[in-house]
């Protein structure tokens, strides 16, 4: 008895609601479409803005793209086919881009998606950077009020990935409490307490 009980009283684990296949295909095609009438940001995307591109992207586009499944994998994959050359300045010539440019940005682009979705459940406050895949790019992100903002360079948005990869997941999708106490703590080491005003 006392093992049910103890059971009983840890919180249940936030579950994030999966999109099913048939809804999945539907947002795959207003996915390629939009990517057919934005060629010309993309094609200007160095100039225009990371964030701009991003605000064209729907909450279900943003939601199947970090979604770890197969549907997920196609999103994250056709996103990604057009954001790397976008980024690179070279639309042209997209199927010259190399594994390992097309790895390098999309480990820094995938988790700017989730960034994303979380401003805008205001969970978290984020500027981007104009080509988050530059070496020199600086985000500048808060973790949510009373919470201070720090500039991270991309490798540390990947060492949060990295170190509070669930955490981040519960802050952007839900504004757990825990979560944002955890990406605070790790973000303040990581910027060494320099902080930014809003």
């Amino acid at each position: 008895m006392r093992g049910s009980k103890d059971r009983d009283s840890v919180p249940a684990k936030q579950r994030i609601p999966r999109i099913p296949a048939r809804k999945a295909a539907e947002i795959l095609k207003h996915c390629d479409q939009l990517l057919a009438d934005s060629k010309d940001v993309l094609a200007d995307l160095p100039r225009v803005g990371f964030a701009h591109f991003l605000a064209l992207l729907s909450e279900d586009i943003l939601r199947l793209a970090i979604q770890p499944d197969s549907c997920g994998e196609r999103a994250r994959a056709r996103l990604i086919s057009d954001i790397v050359p976008a980024l690179q300045g070279n639309m042209a010539e997209r199927n010259a881009v190399s594994l390992e440019d097309i790895a390098y940005c999309s480990n820094i682009v995938m988790p700017c998606l989730l960034l994303e979705l979380g401003r805008r459940k205001r969970h978290i406050e984020i500027q981007f950077p104009p080509d988050p895949t530059d070496s020199s790019a600086r985000f500048k992100i808060c973790a949510g009020r009373p919470y201070p903002f720090h500039s991270i360079t991309n490798q540390q948005v990947l060492r949060l990935v990295s170190q509070c990869g669930e955490e981040l997941v519960g802050l952007c999708y839900f504004g757990d409490a825990k979560s944002r106490g955890r990406i605070e703590a790790e973000l303040d080491s990581q910027s060494g307490a320099r902080h930014l005003k809003a």
